[in-house]
């Protein structure tokens, strides 16, 4: 045999044993760890926010795994939830036992933004896929993002932006502000007001309020004196349906000349509220359940199991999960870096969601609803209480993806503080 021959053989080898090594490379990363696939949700199961996420999200996790039929591909998937008990303490505690001791590969829910940062940060070394679908932060996908972090639903932003530039555009320019003084409150105040000086509005006035405040009547009257065309309700729970009761006694309010808007709602205050003194009230949601015929369809499903309709953080559940499956299908594997890419190539197309794509930043971008709640004389059948008056693009209603900050994305600026639900 001469020597070009050998050394031919040789390079033959090494290619073959080099082939060799990535198919057993390439096989260990598309298997399913530990032989099943393990869901986990931290949700608030007793406290302010359980009316919107709690059992409802857990229900909405479970009919996206009957949906795929309990496993995939062979691979049980098994499901885990706990009270996250609105403590960033407790939520790291528990995800840190989840990620690195009992395995779980998924994370879903996660309402409440202090949370959401914490587990983000637990979840960093670990590289497992964590859906946020209760949380207004856009720091999520911002400076705090994450290669496996995703922003599904919820987004302050987005919110603030179809409430204020829509409504002001509009005509309706004079705003005035009741807002809950904390964290949250503040962070939501300053973007909406700067989304509607940005569209030719004006901020009139402002006035803050205790969490827990057990009367505001008296705020919000101060704001109507004072020729508010929108009064806009920056707080959330008991504070905001306290508020929208209370405001039904205004005159200028019940006539419907001064507006009641609030971005940090879902359809349960409604149902708490309910429409003879909620009517008017001006939405922005991610998900209506009676929107079209699939996702009503969907709803019903889940008010069969709840008895009650689904608000968009439980709906997000459902889509978030239902795509991470499809993504754990199409590569064989749970690998968070490996699942998130596919969930990144494969179309976004559920009962839930429209137009929808997922960025390099983490955030999926969808539709947005500007919605309206109707006179009782409207509401047809039980929940049937909003109407969309429009339906805003996602690329018009999220923050561009280059103005985040993240540092994942090549070229993006600093970024710019955010709510913090």
């Amino acid at each position: 045999m001469t020597e070009a021959w050998v050394s031919v053989l040789r390079r033959s080898v090494r290619t073959g044993l080099a082939i060799s090594a990535f198919a057993v490379c390439a096989s260990a990363v598309a298997a399913v760890s530990d032989g099943e696939i393990r869901v986990g949700l931290l949700v608030d199961m007793n406290s302010i926010y359980s009316h919107i996420t709690g059992r409802g999200s857990v229900e909405a996790a479970r009919m996206a795994i009957e949906d795929v039929g309990g496993s995939i591909d062979g691979k049980p998937i098994r499901l885990l939830f706990e009270d996250h008990a609105n403590s960033v303490e407790r939520v790291t505690a528990v995800a840190k036992d989840w990620l690195f001791d009992k395995g779980v590969d998924v994370i879903a829910d996660v309402a409440g933004s202090p949370l959401a940062l914490a587990v983000q940060e637990v979840n960093r070394s670990k590289g497992a896929v964590i859906f946020y679908n209760g949380v207004m932060t856009t720091e999520i996908t911002g400076k705090k993002c994450a290669p496996t972090g995703i922003h599904w639903m919820y987004d302050g932003h987005a919110f603030n932006t179809v409430i204020g530039r829509e409504l002001t555009r509009a005509g309706h320019r004079r705003w005035y502000f009741l807002t809950v003084n904390n964290a949250f409150g503040l962070n939501v105040e300053a973007s909406l007001a700067e989304i509607v000086r940005t569209n030719g509005g004006e901020v009139i006035g402002t006035i803050r309020h205790p969490i827990g405040s057990e009367d505001l009547f008296s705020e919000l009257r101060e704001a109507s004196q004072a020729g508010a065309q929108v009064i806009a309700l920056v707080n959330a729970g008991q504070d905001m349906i306290r508020a929208v009761r209370e405001s039904a006694d205004l005159l200028a309010v019940s006539k419907g000349k001064t507006l009641l808007a609030a971005p940090a709602t879902a359809i349960n205050d409604v149902h708490v509220i309910r429409p003879q003194l909620a009517q008017g009230l001006r939405l922005s949601h991610a998900f209506y359940w009676n929107m079209d015929a699939e996702s009503r369809a969907w709803s019903m499903r889940f008010y069969q199991r709840t008895g009650a309709m689904p608000s968009d953080l439980q709906a997000g559940v459902y889509s978030s999960l239902i795509h991470y499956f499809k993504a754990v299908k199409a590569t064989g594997s749970d690998d968070g870096s490996t699942v998130v890419r596919k969930m990144r190539e494969l179309p976004i197309r559920d009962p839930i969601v429209r137009n929808a794509r997922l960025r390099e930043d983490g955030r999926m971008v969808h539709d947005v609803y500007l919605l309206r709640v109707k006179a009782p004389s409207e509401v047809k059948e039980p929940w049937d209480y909003l109407e969309i008056l429009n339906s805003v693009p996602g690329d018009r209603a999220f923050r561009p993806m280059a103005e985040g900050g993240c540092p994942l994305v090549q070229g993006a600026s600093s970024g710019a503080p955010s709510p913090a639900r």
